[in-house]
């Protein structure tokens, strides 16, 4: 029993000191996929049930004119303003008491107020809220899971074996998401925005793939303002790679520079993409965690 004791005791202690690694998980929240494509989750807002979209390419949290009525606020101007879903100006928020996503809650909310969210959601859930947490987008079983970010760095893939983990820039202003990806064989940057259906990309990004407005592939889809200057396009992209999950034949739209003067050399990569993949976004590890959504 003493030698036993002994034995024991040194065990005991290794297993003391060992950093506890298991995920600890807050919320696991149902999500529905509302017409476009796109997904929203169940909020509360001062005691108010609605539908928030989950806009990763947005900044602040938002909500519609009809829901600050509904909540009795009364928007205010403030000083920041903001652009949001579809290209519409934010110049007025209001102060929420009590914001709940499943039964996490926060108190003494501002939020922005957006007049163009369009039918079937009430608001957005964007990074400045989502980066508090790893988030995990389980697309195959319809759930945004809320993790927290206290544990051990790479330990997180708890639905498979074998997995990609790409390193991840998280932008200070805006906390957009961006990665490394591949497309036809040229390392690019893309930026995850779950509050895009389309994947889009600049016609200056194109060019630098050997895609030009002469390349024959490249067909015009739809064209507008007083010189045509507002262009879309189509390409048969081939493949792109996530450092070795490869989603063949993407949806890419390709656009003129004038529609997208602040794009950058970015490709967006919208819901039609990123629901092909199971991805954990580790804000405060920068580290994007990603298999293939089956």
């Amino acid at each position: 029993l003493a030698l036993a004791a002994l034995m024991i005791a040194p065990c005991a202690a290794r297993a003391a000191d060992a950093p506890d690694c298991r995920l600890m998980r807050y919320a696991a929240i149902p999500f529905t996929t509302i017409a476009d494509g796109r997904i929203a989750i169940p909020v509360g807002v001062d005691g108010h049930a609605a539908s928030f979209l989950v806009d990763t390419g947005g900044v602040y949290v938002s909500m519609t004119p009809e829901l600050a009525k509904e909540t009795g606020r009364t928007p205010k101007e403030v000083d920041r303003w903001l652009v949001g879903v579809g290209g519409s100006l934010m110049t007025t928020a209001v102060h929420v008491d009590e914001f709940t996503i499943d039964k996490l809650k926060g108190k003494g909310i501002p939020v922005y107020v957006d007049t163009r969210l369009g039918v079937g959601v009430d608001g957005t859930v964007d990074p400045d809220m989502m980066a508090k947490f790893d988030v995990d987008f389980d697309f195959a079983h319809g759930l945004m899971n809320l993790f927290s970010q206290d544990h051990c760095p790479g330990k997180v893939v708890y639905w498979a074996k074998d997995f990609v983990v790409l390193p991840m820039e998280v932008r200070i202003n805006s906390g957009h998401i961006r990665v490394p990806v591949t497309l036809e064989g040229k390392k690019v940057m893309a930026t995850l925005d779950t509050g895009s259906m389309d994947s889009v990309m600049s016609l200056k990004l194109a060019k630098s793939l050997g895609i030009t407005e002469d390349s024959p592939d490249l067909k015009l889809r739809r064209s507008s303002g007083s010189e045509n200057q507002f262009r879309t396009y189509s390409y048969p992209f081939k493949a792109l790679d996530m450092d070795g999950i490869a989603v063949t034949n993407p949806h890419i739209m390709v656009m003129s520079d004038a529609m997208l003067p602040r794009m950058g050399d970015d490709i967006i990569l919208g819901m039609g993409i990123l629901r092909q993949l199971h991805l954990y976004v580790a804000y405060k590890e920068e580290k994007l965690y990603s298999t293939p959504a089956q």
